[in-house]
């Protein structure tokens, strides 16, 4: 009988998707990086990471990152996008692509020279998308 509530709650946790690691995450496929020129090291960037949550909950499609408003890249489960983007503050927004639902979310990050950004895409029960500070 106790193990009744446990399996009527195992379809719900297997709807949310589960954090990474930097390290975890596999890097984003050169074909899906839209804004090459962000993937590369130069003068005066800071590294921001965008990295997607692994879970089941909107693995058919991708979702779309955006920095300041350009597309950088499209992100699958677990893969992360390492971007050196110019010091100061930017908007990074990310949308589910295809017909996957999720709607868009969106964080406003402050890159720095000596210290590495990092937000993570996680999708919620609902199907929502989330991006937030992470600190792995």
């Amino acid at each position: 009988m106790r193990l009744l509530p446990l399996l009527l709650l195992l379809p719900l946790t297997a709807c949310a998707t589960t954090p990474l690691t930097v390290d975890q995450a596999s890097a984003v496929p050169s074909s899906r990086i839209l804004a090459p020129q962000l993937v590369t090291q130069r003068a005066n960037t800071g590294i921001l990471v965008v990295k997607r949550d692994s879970g089941f909950m909107g693995s058919a499609c991708t979702i779309r990152v955006f920095l300041d408003a350009v597309p950088v890249a499209d992100l699958k489960p677990s893969e992360k996008v390492e971007l050196y983007v110019p010091l100061g503050e930017h908007s990074v927004v990310v949308t589910s692509n295809g017909i996957c639902g999720g709607g868009t979310s969106e964080a406003a990050v402050v890159v720095m020279p000596e210290r590495q950004r990092i937000l993570r895409i996680a999708s919620g029960q609902s199907g929502d998308i989330y991006l937030q500070p992470s600190a792995f």
